[in-house]
């Protein structure tokens, strides 16, 4: 999780960020893959896991793939998945999510208050 691999964010050699207690970047972006991908499979604060994504593909293209045209250097993959991950963003997890259910279950209980408080 420390020391060796990425620890500094160098976008375009341009700008330069070290990372504190030198964790290591390449670790975090695992983790976001891993997790992140697994939540916006499971519709689960879809959301969140996409936006993190995202940014974690934006990163990507910049620090390795930067270029006006992302054919030029093989960074089409990169932001593809970005621009993937923000319809995600902007759509959410759909009708079949764990969110949706969340929310229509939400929606039940708070139906089922004002029903009973009618009542009283």
């Amino acid at each position: 999780m420390t020391g060796g691999g990425m620890t500094t964010l160098n976008i375009a050699d341009v700008i330069v960020f070290p990372v504190p207690m030198a964790i290591n970047l390449l670790f975090i972006a695992g983790v976001i893959e891993l997790f992140g991908g697994c939540l916006i499979l499971l519709g689960l604060f879809t959301r969140f896991a996409a936006f993190l994504a995202a940014l974690l593909m934006l990163l990507a293209y910049l620090t390795a793939h930067i270029a006006w045209f992302p054919t030029l250097n093989r960074g089409e993959l990169a932001a593809m998945y970005f621009v993937a991950f923000l319809v995600i963003f902007a759509y959410g997890g759909g009708p079949f999510s764990i969110d949706s259910w969340r929310a229509a279950r939400r929606e039940q209980k708070q139906q089922d208050q004002i029903q009973s408080m009618l009542r009283s």
